[in-house]
This record gives C-alpha cells, structure tokens and sequence, in this order.
C-alpha cells in the first residue's frame, strides 16, 4: 500500500504555463487542491512539467505533452478557459469564438484526455474541461447559446437537477445543486459522447447537460459550473473535489504499490 503521508499527484491543465498567468486564472484550483493535501503539477502547452520526483516532460510542437506523464499522475484537472475548435469534433465554425480557440491547449487537453480515458486515470472536466472530456470521448458541442454567461459585474446561478443513481448523485449527496455560470457552449443529449451518460441536466433549461459521466471509467466526470469557487453556498461542491480526490488517492495506492 502506499505511504499515505505523499501527497496524490494531480495534473492541472491550463492555457500557459507560467506563473504570472496561473497565480490569476489557476489559483482556485490550487487552493483546493492544496486544501486537499495534493500536489499539483501544471500541464501547459508552452512550457515542461516539472514533477514532485524532478522528473520533465516537454510539450511537443503541437502542444502536446508525451502520454507516458500519465504513469506518474494520480489524477487530471482540466480546467476552464476558452473555446474548443469546432474542427475537433467534426463541425464547422457555427458560433464558436475564433479569438477564443487555442489549438495547442486542444492538442494538449484532448490527447491527455484520451490516453487518461484508455489508463483509466481519474479525470475531473470543469467547465471547458468538461466540453472537452466529451469531445475526447468521442462527442460534439451545441457551439453557440444565450443566457448562461454571467455578466462581468455579477454571476448569474440556476439549478441542476442531478440523476438518481449517478456517481455525481453519490458524491455530491443531493439531487439538486445551485450552480454558477460562465458559458456560451455546451452539451445536448444529442452531442452527447458514446459511453458517456448525462448526470445532471439544466433547470430551468432542460435540454442542457450540465453534468457527465463515464459509464465505464471508475471516475471521468465533468460539470459545466466552476466547483472551485462559491463553496461559501453551501457544501456540495466540496463534497464533488473530496470525491475526485478520494479517486485520486486509490489511483495513487496502486499507483505506489
């Protein structure tokens, strides 16, 4: 078994790798992370991740970081940012911001996805990481919607409805959860990923999943809100990280052993 006292490793993707960048946009990823007695690693398409061991990986040309960084990594983040390319799923432009498109971030999210997908690595998809948890596993995006991104001076919240029966049901412990909102593109039932199931859907926006999980991965789930911020609402969200992390920790005995 492992030595509980180190700390889980998990991956945290983000757009650059340098720190000025991540003190701003990554922090509250961090501090949960931190809060969980993790240690977090930055997967960037500009820069080498460095692990605990000393251990660098560099991203190639294209962004991508070499899959084999997966045997060392207990768990993946992938966090929130902008617009995947309408051309990774199949479509063309039809809503998606073009200012907002990294292609390197989607080379470097989507080929980690994958492999993490095929090893069986927990994975946690936050807002354009839960978009891109469901195009890694094979599905599409509604590119273009009104009335769930919140204005700049104010976040605006609605509800998700959370499937009876899911791990999201499971580990969050309700069967409603008040959300955030930050989005202009998302996931129908239509667009769903094949193996992928819908955990929790929009309220009052029906057609709007909100949450997804694996049906035959012990944790590959996503949320379409941001679960590191608002934990003063209520204490759902936590319960979400704490059960990512517990995966973490499993992966991480096996990992070690």
């Amino acid at each position: 078994m492992a030595n509980m006292g180190i700390k889980p490793v998990v991956g945290l993707t983000t757009k650059h790798g340098a720190d000025e960048w991540n003190n701003r946009y990554s922090a509250n990823y961090v501090r949960v992370l931190k809060d969980r007695n993790a240690h977090h690693v930055i997967l960037a398409p500009d820069l080498p991740a460095v692990l605990p061991d000393g251990r660098i990986y560099y991203p190639d040309r294209n962004g991508a970081l070499p899959v084999d960084i997966l045997d060392h990594l207990d768990g993946i983040v992938l966090s929130g940012g902008g617009d995947v390319d309408p051309s990774e799923f199949g479509q063309e432009l039809n809503g998606a911001e073009t200012d907002r498109i990294d292609p390197k971030r989607d080379a470097l999210e989507l080929t980690l996805s994958r492999a993490a997908l095929e090893r069986a690595v927990p994975l946690f998809g936050i807002c354009r990481g839960f978009q891109v948890l469901n195009v890694a596993a094979g599905g599409g995006l509604v590119q273009h919607f009104d009335g769930h991104r919140s204005p700049e001076d104010a976040t605006a919240y609605h509800e998700v409805v959370v499937a009876e029966g899911s791990r999201l049901r499971t580990v969050s412990g309700v069967n409603e959860i008040h959300v955030n909102t930050f989005h202009h593109q998302g996931v129908d039932v239509a667009c769903l990923a094949p193996g992928l199931i819908a955990s929790g859907m929009a309220s009052p926006d029906t057609w709007l999943v909100e949450a997804i999980e694996s049906a035959n991965h012990t944790w590959a789930l996503g949320v379409q809100w941001h679960p590191e911020r608002d934990f003063e609402l209520d204490d759902t969200h936590r319960h979400i990280w704490d059960g990512f992390m517990a995966e973490c920790r499993r992966r991480q005995e096996t990992r070690l052993a």
